[in-house]
């Protein structure tokens, strides 16, 4: 593996590949690297780097939909009731 020499003249260190994609996709990013005066490299490098955050937040929403998605339980009730009418009495009260 080497690192690709024209990438160090931007700052970036990285790995050069060589990938395929449809015409239609390669025009509009051209159109795009023309548009916002960067590189094909850059584009792409954001793209992934947004669809990586996105698998991140969906595992993340699972995750938190498996540990909270069960019923509430009588305590839990209890418990959001209890907090429910404090939040009346005290917070609502000072809003007044």
């Amino acid at each position: 593996m080497s690192i690709d020499k024209n990438m160090i003249k931007s700052n970036t260190l990285g790995m050069k590949i060589a990938i395929s994609i449809p015409n239609d996709l390669f025009k509009e990013v051209d159109r795009l690297v023309k548009e916002k005066k960067t590189s094909r490299s850059q584009i792409f490098c954001s793209a992934v780097t947004l669809y990586l955050e996105k698998i991140k937040s969906q595992r993340l929403l699972e995750e938190l939909n498996s540990a909270y998605g069960h019923e509430e339980t009588s305590a839990e009730k209890l418990v959001r009731k209890k907090s429910s009418e404090y939040y009346k009495s005290q917070i609502l009260k000072k809003d007044k």
